[in-house]
């Protein structure tokens, strides 16, 4: 991004702010607009950096809520100007101002064309990400193939190959027949290999789209997927060295190769496969149970992120039994954090996990935080979730427990709780013949 230092610009957004009330910032801006038409009335006059301030004072004046009827043509000149600054200001205009019933808009749609089939990557990108974010069915239609010949067009820098992945993902979403079922689909799946950490996660998003639709390979998916993963997380200083967030190896990334394996089938009859990725969720069960190797809030957070991640494919998938109950172990852990945010989806995922029999028995030893969380907990959701949570642990067994906790929690509950609570206890004595 370059550097924005205009003068006449900061000093008009400063009187802006300086404004006592409504009608003084309309006569400036109204003065403001006066003096931007007549400035473009002479154009040759005007000097690249006046153009770019005077944009940027639309720019502003838009977002403060104004419309105006002048500088639109001007945005887009500077799009076909070669220098990168002026560039940005007019995809910068046309991206926050302009929409796509503008009568601009295919001189705008040239101008992609032109950058993308240029050989600066820096144009190429400004390109892109304006695509990536306001592409619209016409330009779908137009932009699709040059942006798949510009991904696969052999040495471009890896910031292009990211925006183009982005960029060919939205299009995609718009016209699915942009990515031809040939060797297209393989292709993209094959960036999973790819050692920049934007490049795989960008990709992943992609992939995760045509996993959905059905359109690739997804025995070849499942393989590469679950291999980068589990290199990852078992060599973290070969793979992605450089990524490490707050001493946790590519979080983001691992959390969305774990999503993207709820898309494809389980490795039921790939035994190393599948040996890979029940490594894969030991390794991330077990730095769970590690002394935490810094108090910052980033690291709990990434690691909390990866952990659930991992513990929602397991319910997901159905994994085996031992799985689970490790799964419920982290979760035992994590109930008896400080963090109300974590208690809340511990009692959540607790309540998805409660439906498997030898997961439900498990969970049984922590009914007595469980009650504590509903008498205790501060947060009216935190409350509600124990209740659901109490309420699927309930059996024959545990019944009359539970529902006399019920009746004991209701003397001194809150009127947005008592009513769940009330209709909790009829269906339980219902459904198990309680008495008092």
């Amino acid at each position: 991004m370059p550097e924005l230092n205009m003068h006449g610009l900061s000093l008009f957004i400063s009187d802006i702010r300086n404004c006592k009330c409504k009608e003084a910032e309309i006569m400036r801006i109204n003065k403001e607009l006066a003096n931007i038409r007549s400035k473009f009335k002479k154009p040759n006059v005007l000097n690249g950096y006046n153009k770019k301030k005077y944009i940027c004072k639309l720019i502003f004046i838009f977002l403060l809520g104004y419309d105006f009827d002048c500088g639109h043509e001007e945005a887009v000149n500077l799009l076909t100007s070669p220098k990168f600054s002026h560039k940005f200001i007019g995809y910068m205009f046309i991206s926050v101002v302009m929409n796509e019933k503008s009568n601009l808009m295919k001189l705008v749609l040239k101008s992609i064309q032109n950058d993308l089939d240029s050989f600066n990557s820096e144009h190429q990108n400004l390109a892109l990400k304006y695509a990536a974010n306001m592409a619209n069915n016409e330009m779908a239609e137009v932009l699709g193939e040059r942006v798949l010949r510009l991904l696969f067009s052999g040495d471009i820098a890896d910031q292009v190959k990211q925006s183009a992945v982005l960029c060919l993902l939205r299009l995609y979403k718009l016209k699915h027949d942009i990515i031809p079922d040939d060797d297209y689909p393989d292709r993209i799946v094959s960036f999973l290999s790819d050692q920049d950490l934007g490049v795989v996660t960008a990709a992943v998003s992609l992939i995760e789209a045509l996993a959905i639709d059905g359109k690739l390979d997804k025995d070849k998916c499942l393989h590469l997927t679950i291999h980068r993963l589990n290199r990852i997380l078992k060599y973290p200083s070969l793979d992605l060295q450089d990524y490490n967030f707050y001493f946790v190896p590519a979080p983001w990334l691992s959390v969305k190769l774990l999503k993207l394996l709820k898309c494809l089938p389980p490795p039921v009859e790939h035994l190393v496969v599948k040996a890979y990725l029940t490594e894969s969720i030991e390794i991330i069960f077990n730095k769970a149970l590690e002394p935490p190797k810094t108090k910052k809030i980033e690291h709990r957070n990434c690691k909390n992120a990866v952990l659930f991640e991992a513990i929602s494919y397991i319910y997901h998938v159905n994994a085996d039994s031992s799985l689970q109950i490790r799964a419920c172990n982290a979760l035992d852990l994590s109930l008896k954090q400080n963090e109300a945010n974590l208690r809340y989806l511990v009692l959540e995922t607790m309540k998805m996990f409660a439906d498997s029999a030898p997961c439900k028995e498990r969970i049984k030893h922590q009914i007595k935080i469980v009650k504590d969380s509903l008498r205790n907990e501060s947060d009216t959701c935190i409350r509600q979730k124990a209740a659901d949570l109490l309420y699927t642990l309930c059996d024959r067994n545990n019944v009359n427990e539970i529902v006399e906790y019920f009746f004991d929690y209701l003397e001194n509950s809150e009127m947005t709780v008592r009513e769940e609570i009330v209709l909790k206890i009829a269906i339980l004595s219902e459904n198990y013949s309680y008495r008092s």
